[in-house]
């Protein structure tokens, strides 16, 4: 009799533990502030306390790279092991033993470990899955304000074409008024080129907002590049910057408007250059990615804060000084690839440097250009 109570009080205590268990791994996986990385070590740390001789046991949670590990910091040989599954796929694993194999385990153990593995494997789930949905919103409100603003430049740009266009045109008449005094001659010349600087932002507003037609011919980016070269490869030697070029030569010409990808290039190039005032190495490269052509411009710069990158295709937003940019071109360039139906992504690390990835697809699902060749 005694033996059966005793059994049972084991039992209920095992029971109790368990229990003890899955609601550690509930209040942690409940934790809206705890990261993917803090659940999985609070499941380590809480698997040992629901085993026979909890001081001895470790556990250990394996999620692609990351391991987490609880209860003794040493090997364990005698084990038990279940694979995480999250979505179809093995991610991981995760192990609860000794480091004796004198101890043999129980079947409620088993199950505790299938029943923790499953939780394990939705929490991943779920957690992947909302940031997944963050950052395609994110995407959304950013691509969402880009368009208002497009719209709004556009409009901007058209009120103060004309205006612009008049003061031109009358500057050049008076400059051929004879015997205009050198005095006068000189704040005609300055009218007529802050004329001209100001239909130039224009011109970039409209192309940012996508209000001009692309000129579509077929352009080989990797003679493209060789030939912007000569504007940018001086800047490198003044700046002791080594330029390294890797370009895939079996990639084959997209129909393109090749003066305004040269425009992506020559300002990436020379935004990578500028971000390396004290020397460094800028690269630029190309290849085939499936149905897309990859162009890459890396450097190793001083790199881009965090708080800043959101922002950094937003027009007239930049971090240089007022003689040294209007902030307008990244903004253009990402309104260029957006109506070349491709991507461009920033990817930077303060001190190390950034790299701008553009992806261009090989054809485009609304080629004008390309139509009017094949008439």
């Amino acid at each position: 009799m005694d033996t059966e109570h005793n059994d049972i009080e084991r039992k209920l205590q095992e029971r109790v533990k368990e229990l003890g268990c899955l609601y550690a791994i509930a209040q942690v996986s409940g934790n809206p502030t705890a990261s993917l990385g803090d659940i999985l070590q609070g499941v380590a740390d809480a698997l040992p306390e629901a085993w026979q001789i909890p001081h001895r046991a470790a556990a250990r949670v394996v999620l692609d790279s990351n391991e987490f590990c609880g209860g003794v910091r040493a090997a364990f040989d005698h084990r038990l092991s279940a694979p995480i599954i999250v979505r179809g796929q093995v991610r991981g694993s995760l192990e609860v033993g000794y480091s004796s194999n004198q101890i043999s385990f129980l079947d409620e153990e088993q199950k505790l470990l299938k029943e923790v593995v499953r939780q394990v494997g939705l929490i991943i789930d779920r957690r992947e899955t909302a940031a997944e949905q963050e950052r395609l919103h994110a995407k959304l409100r950013h691509s969402d304000r880009l368009a208002t603003i497009g719209q709004l430049a556009a409009g901007v740009a058209h009120e103060l074409n004309e205006p612009l266009g008049g003061i031109l045109g009358f500057a050049q008449l008076l400059s051929k008024t004879p015997d205009l005094p050198q005095q006068a001659q000189g704040d005609i010349a300055k009218i007529e080129s802050a004329t001209l600087h100001a239909r130039d932002i224009i011109r970039r507003l409209m192309t940012f907002a996508r209000q001009t037609t692309p000129r579509d011919v077929r352009v080989d980016i990797n003679r493209l590049i060789k030939e912007s070269e000569s504007i940018w490869r001086p800047r490198c030697a003044a700046s002791d910057i080594r330029l390294e070029y890797a370009l895939d030569e079996t990639i084959p010409e997209i129909v393109a408007d090749d003066v305004q990808l040269r425009q992506v290039i020559t300002n990436l190039a020379v935004n990578a250059i500028q971000a390396m005032p004290d020397g460094g190495e800028l690269s630029i490269s190309t290849m085939r990615d499936g149905e897309w052509l990859r162009l890459t411009v890396t450097d190793t710069g001083f790199g881009i804060d965090p708080d800043v990158l959101p922002r950094i295709f937003d027009p007239f937003f930049t971090t240089k000084d007022i003689d040294e940019g209007t902030g307008l071109g990244l903004s253009v360039v990402h309104g260029i690839i957006a109506g070349h139906e491709g991507t461009i992504a920033l990817e930077s690390t303060l001190g190390q440097g950034t790299r701008a990835t553009v992806r261009l697809p090989l054809r485009r699902l609304h080629n004008a250009g390309e139509s009017h060749e094949q008439e």
